[in-house]
């Protein structure tokens, strides 16, 4: 993953949910924040660099789904890995239709919460590399 440190925030309106996913990437390299608020959360993403967002669906004030519509709406770089223990047809299409990296079930297992995060800064870290070689190139025709 580079030598940058990659910030994953997860949004998720169960306590026991946050815990146990934190907990998962302390022996990784990503820097974590939760909130169980999702409104809290897109003031986190509007004043803070975040490059991967591990989201719930179904929570108060705002789902998941229009979450990631506002995050991909604000900075479409921005990974999000959708998590839901409402699981139909309809929420499992639209996440991926609003852009959505990966989608899980819950219960989840952590480390496959983990390794879709590495998947995508591996995604992010890919696209970094492309832009500085086309900043590189942008003199030279």
């Amino acid at each position: 993953m580079g030598g940058k440190s990659y910030r994953v925030l997860i949004v998720d309106d169960s306590k026991s949910v946050l815990s146990v996913l934190s907990e998962a990437f302390k022996e990784s390299p990503f820097q974590v924040i939760t909130t169980d608020s999702p409104l809290r959360a897109y003031e986190i993403i509007e004043k803070e660099p975040v490059d991967i967002v591990i989201s719930d669906i179904e929570m108060p004030d705002m789902n998941g789904l229009d979450l990631l519509k506002k995050i991909k709406a604000h900075n479409g770089m921005i990974k999000v890995i959708i998590i839901t223990g409402y699981i139909t047809v309809n929420n499992t299409l639209n996440a991926f239709r609003y852009g959505a990296e990966d989608l899980f079930f819950k219960p989840v297992n952590p480390e496959m919460i983990v390794s879709a995060a590495a998947v995508a800064a591996e995604r992010l870290e890919r696209v970094r590399s492309l832009l500085t070689q086309a900043a590189m190139h942008k003199g030279k025709k």
